[in-house]
């Protein structure tokens, strides 16, 4: 059963709910279809989502992006990876994202936040959003990769 049908997360709001339930149905979908092997567009994906999830969680709490977050930006195209590794990078993103989640308080979600290079200014209820369809947007692309 998807994770937003089976109760899960049961504690949030809607909308932080949302965001939660998105990560963790995207992470089994990426521990279903992760081939043993991840070739070079595969593994990018999975750099991408723990990379994309990183950074735009930073611009909902509303700070900017550190040098070592550019930098695992930088080298998301690597190349083939080692499932083991790759997994346990999305996972943990996902999971500190969760636990934060239920940190934050007093939010209001109209609330701007400064997003990218360009520090365009958008409302924190629809970053959240953007994260969960962003999320599963490449996990949907790392699944017709593998099939």
């Amino acid at each position: 059963m998807e994770p937003w049908l089976a109760g899960k997360h049961a504690d949030l709001d809607p909308l932080r709910r949302l965001l939660a339930c998105s990560l963790d149905h995207a992470l089994a979908d990426l521990h279903r279809w992760t081939p043993a092997s991840p070739n070079a567009a595969i593994a990018f994906h999975l750099r991408h989502l723990a990379g994309s999830v990183d950074r735009l969680w930073t611009y909902a709490l509303g700070s900017p992006l550190t040098p070592a977050q550019l930098a695992f930006l930088a080298a998301e195209d690597q190349g083939p990876g080692e499932r083991a590794p790759l997994l346990a990078a999305v996972s943990a993103v996902f999971a500190r994202v969760q636990t934060e989640l239920r940190l934050l308080e007093d939010l209001d979600y109209r609330d701007p936040r400064p997003v990218g290079r360009q520090h365009i200014e958008v409302p924190l209820g629809l970053l959240l959003g953007h994260i969960a369809e962003h999320t599963q947007r490449h996990t949907g692309q790392l699944i017709s990769l593998s099939k």
